[in-house]
């Protein structure tokens, strides 16, 4: 396979990743809205914990560096805090 076949590939996950990105972002604006209405606070310490959890026991499954994949949930889990605001 040709470099500019496995680039395309690439180029062809991303904009899957970013897809789902903002789908995610999408559901933690109606969380946000729904924590508004309830009178809840936006930052939820157990829930971020459970999340960065989960994506680091993900990683380990398929092989990726827990500390890549960390730094990667915690930029998604803050920029959700933010939409959520």
């Amino acid at each position: 396979m040709s470099i500019d076949r496995l680039r395309k590939q690439i180029d062809e996950i991303d904009e899957e990743i970013l897809t789902l990105i903002a789908k995610r972002m999408q559901k933690a604006k109606k969380i946000g809205e729904i924590k508004r209405t309830k009178g809840l606070k936006i930052k939820d310490n157990e829930r971020e914990r459970e999340v960065i959890e989960k994506w680091k026991r993900k990683a380990k499954e398929l092989n990726l560096s827990k500390e890549f994949v960390e730094k990667i949930v915690k930029e998604i889990i803050r920029e959700s805090r933010d939409v959520q605001d």
